[in-house]
Parts: C-alpha cells; structure tokens; sequence
C-alpha cells in the first residue's frame, strides 16, 4: 500500500505574499517594498565605489612635466658671445692663466690669476743669462717682485719679451685693426686668426663660445712663440 506525500506547508511569508498579490491595494504595497529593496542595494554598491575610488590617486599629467623640462632646458641653453666680447672678459674678467713664452733659447713661464685690479704669480726663466724663479704682484702702479711681506718694483719684468702683447686692452686694439678671419675648417670649435709682417695671430673659443681658451702668437721664422692659456673665468677664481 503506497504512502501518501505529505503536503508541504507554505511559510508564512508566502502565505503573506499571496494574500497581499490577492489585492490590488496588496500588489502596489508588494511593488513599493522592492523598489525600496532595489535602492538601498542601489546606494550600498555607490557607496563601496566612492571608498574604493577616494583612495586612487589619479596619475599626474605628463603634459605639466613635459613643460617643467621645456622650461629647464631653456633656461641651461648657453648663448655664443662675440669675440670682441670674449676680449673684454680677458681684460675686465677674473681668471687664472699660464703664458709660455720661447724666445730663441730664452724661455719663460708665467703661472698667475688675473682678479679685478691686479694680478700675482709665478714668473719661471731660463735664460743665457740666468735662471730662477720670481713671485710677483702686478696692479696699475706697477709690476712688484713679493718677498714674504715686503715688494719691491721691478723694472725689467718683460726684459726680452714684447711687453705690448701682455697689455691686452692695447694688444687687442691693434689686433682689431689687422681684422680676424674665421678658421671655418674647424667645426669643432671657433678659431681665428690674422697676422702682420712680424707674427701670425690665432684665438680659440671654447665648443660652448663662453670663453678665450688661448691665443697664440708665432713669429714668421718660427723662433718666437707665446702661448697663452685661460681656464677658470669668473666666481672659480678665488681672491
């Protein structure tokens, strides 16, 4: 004899549901309740958005720093300066500089800084006549031989040399007049040259064309030369 399935009884929350469907008062309550269950998981899922977006940090435009760099480079573009410029940074400027100068056998050397309104140094020589060391001061007075606290002028600093290459605000004045051409085989940096019946000329500017780097001086039959050297322009010169 087969058993008989027992029945299930509804839940109460069925039972209810069904009797607030049996009614039209019933089935808008019904709507209302899960249009109120919609919007609250509505909100709760913006509400995890913005808590997850708050924290995100948006990533910094890359157009601001392109322009950040422009600017910094702009700002280390170095501009040539004229070659009379460059002139009147080695008469007015400070730095420090070596002038090697051979006369036939006769050789000196000078190892100094030039500031604003003098200069001091080392003048080595070795001449037919003697050889020796002099530690000097030069300003508009006069060039000065330093022994310890004591200087004493001397009268024959440049004895042998051509005294007018060493003033170079004349030296330049007459250099201008015999007019610079430019060497424009070399690209690498400017060079210039000009000459007389005496001596060829040549000035060399460093790459950037910041600065004099050295001028040389050459006498036609090739017994004399100067040669003088500058590094160190400006604030690296200490007084």
């Amino acid at each position: 004899m087969e058993k008989k399935k027992k029945e299930k009884t509804p839940s109460k929350f069925k039972l209810w549901k069904q009797k607030m469907k049996a009614t039209p008062k019933g089935r808008a309550y019904l709507k209302l309740i899960y249009w109120g269950i919609f919007f609250l998981f509505l909100f709760l899922f913006l509400g995890i958005t913005s808590m997850i977006t708050g924290n995100y940090e948006v990533p910094q435009n890359n157009q601001n720093s392109n322009v950040d760099q422009d600017e910094e480079e702009i700002e280390e573009v170095v501009v040539p300066k004229t070659l009379d410029e460059l002139m009147d940074e080695l008469i007015n400027g400070t730095y420090e500089y070596t002038y090697d100068v051979h006369i036939l056998d006769d050789e000196y050397l000078f190892e100094g800084k030039k500031y604003d309104t003098y200069q001091e140094g080392y003048k080595n020589y070795a001449t037919s006549l003697g050889s020796g060391v002099i530690r000097y001061y030069l300003d508009s007075t006069g060039t000065y031989q330093v022994n310890g606290n004591e200087r004493v002028l001397i009268t024959n600093f440049y004895e042998g040399m051509n005294e007018t290459f060493f003033d170079f605000e004349q030296f330049f004045q007459m250099l201008n007049t015999l007019g610079f051409v430019r060497d424009e085989n070399n690209t690498s940096y400017a060079s210039y040259t000009c000459s007389d019946s005496n001596y060829q000329y040549m000035i060399n500017i460093n790459p950037e064309g910041t600065s004099i780097t050295d001028l040389s001086i050459v006498s036609m039959d090739g017994t004399i030369t100067y040669l003088f050297t500058f590094t160190n322009f400006g604030d690296d010169v200490d007084a």
